[in-house]
This record gives C-alpha cells, structure tokens and sequence, in this order.
C-alpha cells in the first residue's frame, strides 16, 4: 500500500469520527446567550444530595439587573421601612383570635391548601378515630415536619395535625393533635392556641419546604436553556422572557450570607422561629420528602400542571394551566419531531431532574408541551399566587413564631394570653420579611411579555394567548387569586 492510499483511507477515518463533533459545531457560539459560556446548575454547596442543583456562576449583566430592579429596593425598604413595620406591630399588642371559620378559610382558599392530605394512615385514623363519622369526608395537615427545627431562645416549634372535614364549598376545622392528645372547639382557649400552633407550622412549611419547589428545581431549566439552546430557536425564545431576575433572586436566598433563611438576631427582616442551620433542614424535607407519608412527597417535576389540589385555590391554577398548555401546544408545532437542541436540552435537564423527561420521552405524547407549560405555569401564576395569597392572612393571626407552649397534658379551662404570644420584635421581623420579600412586588407582567418570535404564525398565538387569559379570568368560579394583570412573567421575589 503507497502513502498516498494510506493517507487517504486515515483521513477518511477521521472525517466519519468527527460527524457529530461537526454538526455541533453548526452555530457559532455569538449564536448562544453567553457564547456558550453561560450558567449551568451544580450541586448545592449546603446540601448536596438534599437540595435542588443549584446555579453558582451567574453573569454579571444578570447581577446587575437584579440589584437595579430588586436590590435597590431590599436596600431602601431594609432602612425606612422598620419604624413603620415597629410601630404596627406595637399596636397590636399581640395576637388576635381566629374564629374557625377565617381558620378554614385561610387554608381553604390560600397556598395553605396544599398541605390537604386526603390519605389518612393508620396512625391518624386512631389518633381522631372519635371524630371520624362514616359517610363523611376528611383530610388533615400533617406537620410533623416541625420536628426538625431547632428553636431560638424563647420560642416553640410543635408538630400537630389538624382534621378537617371536607364540606361542599370548603372545610371545617374539627380536632387537632398536640403531643399525645387531641383538642376541639369545645376546649376553648386550647383550640385557640392549637390553630396558632397549626397555622404556625403552615406558614414555616409554605416558605421554606412547599413554595421552594417552585423556585429552585426551575433554576435548571433556567440556566440550561440559556446556555445550550441557540437564541433564534422557538424554545429558547419561548421561555427567555420567563427567566428574568430569577437566577441571581434565587442564588440570595440560597448563599448570600445575610439571607434571611440564616435568621441571625439582628436581621430585622429575618422573622422564622428557629436556628438557620435546622431552617435549611426543613427545605431538604421538603424537597426530599418523608418516607411513607403522604404529607410530605418526594419532589417530582410538574410535568401535567399544578400539584392536585381539592380547593378553590387548586381549582383556579388547574383551570389557568389549561389556558398555558393550549398556548404552548401551537407554539411548539413549529418544532421538527426530534429536533436535536430539544433532545440535548432534555437531556441535560433530566441529569440535574431525573422526574424531567429525557430527550427519548420528551417526545412522546403531549411531554414537551406539557414539560414547558409547566415551567411557564410555575414561574409565573405558581409562584405569583402563593406569595399573594400568604401575604393576604392578617400577620397578626398568622404567626411564624410562637412563645408560649402547648401545655404538655390536655389542661380543662386552660387559658391563653394573647399578648405574649409573640413579641413586637417577633411581629416586626414578620411585617417587614412581608414588606420585602413576601408581598408581590411585579418588576414586569406576563400580559405585557414580548416574545421575540420571528414567525407571523407564533405571534398571532401571543396575542390568542392574552386573550384566553382574560378571557378564562371573566369567567372564572373560584375567587381570583391573582388577577391576570398582576401575573408576573418570572420569579421576581
């Protein structure tokens, strides 16, 4: 064999090992966010088989807009706003009484709903067996997850369980477990302390364990897309507008050492009940889950809409996901079957959420409309309505800590002071993490959301899409959560 044929034959060689490398290679990297160089998720460094993969390295420019958009107004609200948060909390003078009805109410037609558990174990059932009627229905908010914090000097953190039974148009409160006994309204001043305990104990779940699902498994999608999907895909254009501030909002919660989840004495925007250390505990339970109950599930990706709720407020998200997947249904048509960045963008996903679909099963059935819909719900309407409707219960019949305990032994005529229950430390903390970081504070609305689609076909959908949210919002039957107008088009607090 002469040189020049054995030449040839390696250079064929060659050229067949590097097929996939040159299509790769199709784009150039100007034709990426960030030159392909762009965010990408990693272990979390607190917990790094507890927590969601987290994003590290963000861009500047990403900083940036966070701290002219939001951080400003941390940094003034953290220096005017305590006085007026003080002297509200003064003026309370401790705790008001919650009748049973604003009690249902609350969890009812709030984000406090998704702690419903229809699935009574055989250790509630004996715990309430003297309340459970046949022909009725019942569901419970189970809490023992309370158990894993660590209380700051002078405050309790109890595990309970309350039994509601589940009325046609809502719920009514009747018993809860505290210790190794069970209260009704027929124990006066012992209920009462009971529903603090357990709205307590809804309000420490809410922020920290059940509401961080949506925040930080998304920071995946968030990041990956940026960085794998070229900028003149339909996908990419999809979503970009839906991850704006998110990355850098997360990434403060999670690591800045002055977050409020560290809940050190003198943050006086840091109002939660316990050590941060055993605060961070309680958003590894709820994204690890609990074993064997079913209060507390493993974290799983969304992928056929909003988590199943029996309430008004699990009704209201349902019907709007709808409204999302129909509009993103006809976007994603204009998508080849088996387009090769969907394919890698699944799969890089599904390495950081194995419940995502991988770039096999993203195709099959209505998956990749279903994966982005949901993506889109949860950063927007999800998470938006959680915030509005926590934010709604009066902070003063909603407490995050609690100074007095439950007695340890069912105690007749026990009697309860209401203005030591918290303290105007306790409240202003509270009033002011409302201020800052609980209360929606929009930096821009979905309704006004420019998707940069270049075909006419993609933006007639847009605007079908506004119209169907008014639309469905006219004729809404559950209360309004969060009027369309007020949707923001990412996590922005």
């Amino acid at each position: 064999m002469d040189m020049k044929t054995k030449k040839k034959m390696v250079d064929e060689k060659f050229s067949d090992d590097l097929t996939l490398e040159s299509e790769f290679n199709a784009l150039e990297p100007d034709e990426f966010l960030y030159d392909r160089r762009g965010p990408w998720p990693q272990p979390s460094p607190n917990h790094p088989f507890g927590e969601a993969p987290g994003v590290l390295h963000i861009p500047f420019s990403e900083q940036f807009h966070w701290w002219m958009k939001i951080g400003t107004r941390y940094v003034k609200d953290w220096f005017t706003y305590w006085p007026v948060a003080m002297a509200k909390a003064a003026s309370w003078g401790g705790l008001s009484p919650v009748s049973d009805e604003e009690f249902a109410n609350y969890y009812y037609n709030s984000c406090y709903s998704k702690f419903f558990t229809f699935e009574l174990t055989d250790k509630v059932q004996e715990l309430f067996k003297d309340y459970l009627e046949d022909g009725k229905t019942y569901c419970v908010c189970d809490f023992v997850g309370m158990k894993v914090l660590q209380p700051i000097h002078g405050v309790f953190c109890e595990p309970s369980i309350t039994l509601f039974e589940v009325l046609e148009d809502g719920v009514k409160p009747v018993a809860i477990n505290l210790r190794d006994y069970v209260i009704d309204d027929t124990d006066g001043d012992l209920w009462m302390l009971g529903k603090y305990i357990s709205l307590q104990a809804a309000g420490n779940h809410i922020i920290v364990a059940t509401h961080p699902r949506l925040h930080f498994p998304m920071d995946s999608i968030n990041a990956i897309t940026k960085t794998a999907v070229p900028k003149s895909h339909i996908l990419f254009q999809l979503l970009y507008p839906h991850f704006e501030l998110t990355l850098k909002l997360d990434y403060q919660v999670l690591n800045n050492p002055i977050s409020l989840l560290r809940n050190e004495w003198w943050m006086i925007y840091a109002p939660f009940p316990a050590t941060g250390e055993s605060m961070r505990d309680l958003v590894v339970l709820g994204y690890h889950g609990l074993q064997d109950n079913p209060a507390y599930p493993k974290y799983f990706y969304p992928l056929k809409g909003p988590q199943k709720v029996r309430s008004n407020y699990g009704d209201f998200h349902d019907g709007y996901y709808k409204v999302y997947f129909n509009f993103v249904k006809e976007v994603l048509k204009e998508i080849p079957h088996g387009d090769k960045f969907v394919t890698r963008w699944a799969n890089y996903i599904h390495q950081e959420i194995p419940t995502f679909p991988n770039g096999e099963e993203i195709w099959k059935e209505d998956n990749f409309a279903h994966a982005v819909a949901s993506y889109m719900w949860d950063v927007t309407l999800g998470h938006a309505a959680d915030h509005k409707t926590y934010a709604e219960i009066p902070i003063n019949k909603n407490p995050l800590r609690l100074r007095i305990p439950s007695p340890k032994y069912k105690t007749p005529g026990y009697k309860l002071d209401y203005s030591n229950a918290v303290t105007i430390i306790d409240q202003t903390k509270l009033i002011m993490a409302n201020k800052l970081f609980f209360a929606p504070t929009n930096v821009s609305n979905m309704i006004d959301v420019n998707y940069d689609f270049s075909l006419p076909i993609l933006n007639q959908h847009v605007k079908s899409f506004k119209s169907a949210l008014k639309e469905h919002e006219a004729n809404l039957k559950t209360p309004n959560f969060m009027p369309v107008g007020q949707i923001p088009a990412s996590i922005q607090y």
